[in-house]
């Protein structure tokens, strides 16, 4: 088989194949070289064209024709002219001990199948795959924190119930998430947005979070102009704690004005479960039966800090 037939199979930039040596329908293996001649030095970045030796390496490639491929390269360590050093040559076709296409064939069969399925399929080591998933979501997350956030999502949630909180940060606008930030604490949420730079910030013009106190802070020391709102989800249960805070005055009223088992006053728990219409309506009958004041002023206990 000739040698410029297999280099177009190949199709690997600065790479240059010197023999097959294996042809066989279970396996291909063959053996190339670095088309550069003058790798540059790590410390000094100087081209170096002394070989000390050549040491094989085998990298493995994407199938052919269903048959494993095995590179043998036959990578060289080279001596600095400037500082003397020995260095062993890198190349960007190659990501470790597979080439990078088939790293990112890994990665792609990652997120449609498990971990070890992929590793099984290309026959390679489960740890490999997870290092280059591992790898690839470092690279996914920071391409996602340079790009323009106008709406920012924040909110806690843990690992485990009640063991190790972490702060999430998500793009309102796309949907995606954008860090996990260890803890859920002031300083916690500062640090992220200090790392993502004055620019960044500025271009956030709606954060949406909870009730904390501690994320308040953070957001108005470094989003000062942007506007603050609180989510659905903490205004409604709030609402509902005040609710049933009054349903629970009310029955436990001495008698003479409403009996404690009051069909109405009872049902008013369910109100916020119903259809939006007939709840609101509900609740503003149960508020005029127990009055406006005794509805709101129950509120402020779980309000947690308000919007701008």
């Amino acid at each position: 088989m000739a040698s410029d037939a297999v280099s177009v199979r190949l199709w690997l930039r600065c790479i240059k194949v010197l023999e097959v040596v294996v042809d066989a329908p279970e396996r291909l293996a063959v053996r190339v070289v670095s088309t550069v001649s003058r790798p540059r030095c790590p410390d000094c970045g100087t081209p170096s064209g002394r070989c000390h030796d050549r040491r094989e390496r085998e990298i493995r490639d994407l199938e052919v024709s269903g048959r494993p491929v095995l590179l043998l390269w036959g990578r060289r360590r080279m001596v600095c002219d400037v500082c003397d050093r020995r260095f062993v040559e890198d190349h960007r076709a190659f990501e470790g001990r597979v080439t990078a296409r088939l790293a990112r064939r890994l990665v792609a069969d990652a997120r449609s199948m498990p971990v070890n399925t992929a590793a099984r399929r290309h026959g390679v080591s489960w740890g490999l795959v997870n290092a280059l998933v591992v790898a690839w979501a470092g690279l996914v997350a920071d391409h996602r924190r340079r790009r323009r956030c106008r709406v920012l999502l924040v909110d806690e949630t843990s690992i485990r119930k009640r063991h190790r909180y972490v702060t999430v940060l998500v793009n309102g606008d796309t949907g995606e998430v954008l860090a996990m930030v260890p803890h859920r604490s002031s300083q916690a949420l500062s640090t992220f947005l200090a790392a993502q730079g004055h620019r960044w910030c500025k271009g956030v013009k709606v954060v949406v979070s909870d009730g904390s106190a501690a994320y308040k802070a953070a957001i108005e020391a470094r989003l000062g102009h942007a506007r603050h709102v609180l989510d659905r989800f903490h205004v409604i249960r709030w609402f509902a704690a005040g609710l049933t805070a009054v349903r629970r005055d009310v029955q436990r009223r001495p008698e003479g004005s409403k009996p404690a088992f009051d069909p109405e006053v009872f049902r008013a728990r369910f109100l916020l479960m119903r259809r939006p219409d007939p709840s609101l309506t509900g609740v503003l009958r149960f508020g005029r039966s127990v009055g406006a004041r005794g509805l709101v002023f129950p509120l402020h206990r779980f309000w947690g800090g308000g919007t701008r």
